[in-house]
C-alpha cells in the first residue's frame, strides 16, 4: 500500500487532514487527544504488515487501543462499507439483468454488510465496554463483590471462542468477481471496486492484528491479574 493511502486511511479516522509528512503539532494532535507516536506506529503497520511487532505498542495504553478500535468501527460504517456499495451501485448499470455478477454482487455484499456489522455490535456491546471495565478495577479501589458482579456474565473467552476472521471473506468476493470481465463501458468502475476491495482488505487485517495480538492479549494479562486479585477462579 502506499504511503499516502495509508496516512488517509488512519487520518479520516482522526477527522484530520492527511499531511505527506505526518508534520502535526504536538498541539495540533493533543488539542483533539490523539498520541502522535502512536498514529506513526499504527503507519508502520499499515506500510508493512510483515514488520509488525507488539512490541511497537506496548507503550500505548489500553485506553488508546481501544479508542482507535472504536474510531476503526465508525470508520467503517460511516465511510468505507458505504463508499463500496455505492460503487457496486455504479458498476452494475452496465450489467445486463441475468448477469452472474449481480447476484453475487448483491446477496454478498448485503450478508456481508450485515455480518461485519453485527461483529461491530456485538464488540462494542460486550467486548470493550468488559475491558474498560476491567480497566475501571485496576485503576480504582474496589471489593470482590462488585468486580464478581461486574464480571460474572462476561469474559474474554466468550468473545475468542465467537471470533471471526471477517477479511477472508471479503477477499473470496473480490477474487470471485475477478473471474468476470466488465462491460467495455463498464471497465474504469469495475477497478475501482477491486481497488476498494483491496484497500478494505489490507485495512480489516490491520485491525484484526491490533485486535488479537495487542488488544486481546494485553486484556487477557489484565483479566488474569485482577481474577487474582479478587480471588475469582
Amino acid at each position: 500500500m502506499e504511503t499516502e493511502s495509508a496516512i488517509n486511511q488512519i487520518m479520516q479516522r482522526y477527522h484530520l487532514t492527511a499531511h505527506g509528512d505526518l508534520l502535526y503539532s504536538y498541539e495540533e494532535l493533543r488539542r483533539i487527544n490523539v498520541d502522535r507516536q502512536f498514529i506513526y506506529t499504527l503507519l508502520q503497520t499499515f506500510e508493512d504488515e510483515n514488520s509488525f511487532s507488539e512490541e511497537d505498542y506496548k507503550n500505548h495504553s489500553l485506553e488508546i487501543i481501544i479508542d482507535y478500535v472504536l474510531r476503526t468501527h465508525r470508520y467503517y460504517l460511516n465511510k468505507k462499507l458505504l463508499e463500496i456499495e455505492q460503487s457496486i451501485h455504479i458498476l452494475l448499470k452496465d450489467y445486463s439483468d441475468n448477469h452472474p455478477l449481480l447476484s453475487i454482487l448483491n446477496d454478498f455484499f448485503a450478508e456481508y454488510t450485515t455480518d461485519l456489522t453485527a461483529h461491530i455490535r456485538e464488540e462494542e456491546k460486550y467486548l470493550l465496554p468488559y475491558i474498560k471495565r476491567l480497566l475501571k478495577y485496576e485503576q480504582e479501589q474496589s471489593d470482590a463483590a462488585s468486580y464478581f458482579s461486574e464480571t460474572k456474565n462476561y469474559s474474554l473467552r466468550n468473545f475468542i471462542d465467537n471470533h471471526k476472521d471477517t477479511e477472508k471473506d471479503l477477499s473470496d468476493v473480490r477474487n470471485t468477481i475477478l473471474n468476470y470481465q466488465p462491460p467495455v463501458t463498464n471497465k474504469t468502475p469495475y477497478r475501482i471496486l477491486i481497488t476498494q476491495l483491496q484497500v478494505f482488505e489490507k485495512d480489516l487485517s490491520v485491525h484484526a492484528l491490533i485486535e488479537d495480538r495487542v488488544l486481546i492479549p494485553r486484556a487477557l494479562q489484565l483479566e488474569k491479574k485482577l481474577n487474582k486479585l479478587f480471588g475469582k477462579t
